[in-house]
């Protein structure tokens, strides 16, 4: 009797819930930094975060180096992740891009937990709870997302499953911490927010508290989105706005146009591409989402801003747009599971087979089958786990140089290596200032090479011509410029 208790408790749903959280945690944070590490990991965006954070702790306020451009300038020109400055105080203990990509790994991995918590209020089982936490664990836009350098947004996923859990248990101190660290993730949070406080009012019939949040949420967002962002970029609008060019040149326009053509916007949003994004976001999950509509419209924001896009990037699993929707997915498969549990069991009276069909069984087949067609373990069939842990040739001379660039001094260098070299006030993304910044770090080859790969080609050649400057490390692709005199 005694060893069966032990065994059971051995073996409880929470301590697998843990050891899972923990495996998770080691495995993408030992890939993340070996992508890191190897040379793999961008100033787009990763240098940017970086950057920012580093400025922060260093006097220089929320700015960084226009990524496109010369001028220094306000992190708020590119979005209102206020989370970097939270995050400022870790670089005392580490002053290292990899900072931000271990406390990214391991606030998304916690979110396993109010997925249990979530789980077990509904469906009343901890069996089901650490299914569908291991499933979260197993998502394939999680795992993908956590490869794709470091986003403050990517936190928010985890702060959103804590504040709904909060909001369901009506602890509305929890509720409103949560939500405020989710909202300092990106601006558009603000409206999810709000939608949390539309649930408040006409669920939980707390009518002040909810109409409260409601209204400020929508006032932050207005005051984001319409004014203060606006006002610290050169358009005086934010630059997203481009991705939506289709329905206007303006915030206004696209507005209006997307309200006097909802035609026009439902084709868009059944287009092939728009069908098969919604099959990865909602195959790993068993569909279930589709039984709990009603829970998507959290994610309705983002989903909607993610499918009218101009940016085919925003429809791909590989990156941080689907930070605010895979809460909610999870959240919708949920009730999902519960309301075709009860609907098999309503039929299984009259239909016996019903009661042999596996509910749990086919969740776990999904998971399992979109890990492997789209996961990033290492049996799954796009990992990436041997490009990110293979070195390439230049990789010595590059963390020799990485070791030699004071912070003191101004560089211009490729986004392909740029957040080895992001950590100084001055950091520019080659070939801009290539011949005016203090050091030069350029490394050809790069796929999405910016502006274009010939015009990298073309400023290298003439900083090879240029009596200003000196090559002080080469080998392959790999070229290192001072200039004369430091």
């Amino acid at each position: 009797m005694f060893k069966k208790s032990f065994t059971k408790h051995l073996i409880s749903p929470k301590r697998v819930l843990y050891i899972a959280i923990i495996l998770f945690i080691l495995y993408f944070t030992f890939v993340a930094f070996s992508r890191h590490d190897n040379f793999y990991s961008r100033k787009i965006d990763l240098g940017n975060m970086d950057q920012t954070v580093w400025n922060v702790l260093h006097g220089n306020g929320f700015t960084l180096t226009d990524p496109m451009g010369t001028r220094q300038q306000s992190r708020l020109a590119v979005h209102a992740d206020f989370l970097l400055i939270l995050l400022a105080p870790f670089y005392l203990i580490w002053s290292n891009p990899k900072m931000l990509i271990l406390i990214q790994t391991i606030i998304l991995g916690l979110g396993a937990i109010p997925v249990f918590w979530i789980t077990h209020d509904v469906l009343k089982s901890k069996k089901l709870a650490l299914m569908f936490s291991i499933v979260y664990l197993l998502y394939p836009p999680m795992e993908r997302l956590l490869l794709h350098d470091f986003h403050a947004i990517t936190l928010s996923a985890t702060f959103l499953l804590f504040a709904y859990w909060y909001m369901t248990r009506e602890q509305y101190v929890g509720f409103i911490l949560c939500s405020l660290l989710a909202a300092f993730g990106k601006e558009d949070v603000w409206l999810i927010i709000a939608f949390f406080g539309v649930y408040i009012v006409l669920v939980n019939k707390k009518y002040l508290i909810g109409s409260i949040i409601v209204l400020v949420s929508l006032l932050v967002f207005y005051l984001l989105f319409w004014i203060a962002i606006p006002a610290v970029t050169d358009t005086k609008q934010h630059f997203a706005l481009i991705y939506l060019s289709n329905y206007g040149g303006n915030l206004n326009d696209i507005a209006k146009n997307i309200l006097r053509n909802p035609l026009s916007v439902i084709h868009t949003m059944i287009m092939p591409d728009r069908l098969w994004y919604y099959v990865q976001l909602l195959v790993p999950v068993g569909l279930l989402p589709i039984a709990s509509l009603p829970h998507l419209v959290f994610a309705f924001p983002s989903l909607f801003i993610n499918v009218i896009s101009d940016n085919t990037l925003m429809r791909q699993i590989n990156y941080q747009y689907n930070s605010t929707i895979a809460p909610f997915i999870f959240i919708a498969s949920i009730y999902g599971y519960k309301t075709i549990a009860a609907i098999l069991h309503r039929f299984s009276r009259t239909m016996p087979v019903l009661r042999r069909i596996p509910l749990a069984l086919w969740i776990c087949f999904c998971a399992v089958g979109s890990v492997v067609a789209w996961g990033e373990l290492p049996f799954g069939k796009n990992a990436r786990f041997s490009y990110f842990t293979t070195p390439p040739l230049e990789k010595a001379v590059m963390e020799h140089v990485e070791r030699l660039v004071p912070s003191s001094k101004s560089l211009s260098v490729t986004n392909n290596i740029g957040s080895h070299f992001s950590q100084r006030q001055f950091v520019y993304n080659y070939p801009v200032n290539a011949q005016i910044a203090d050091y030069t770090v350029v490394y050809l080859g790069d796929a999405y090479a910016w502006p274009s790969a010939e015009a990298q080609k073309n400023m290298l050649d003439s900083l090879l011509k240029n009596s200003a400057y000196k090559l002080f490390a080469q080998k392959g692709n790999f070229y290192a410029f001072r200039r004369i005199g430091l």
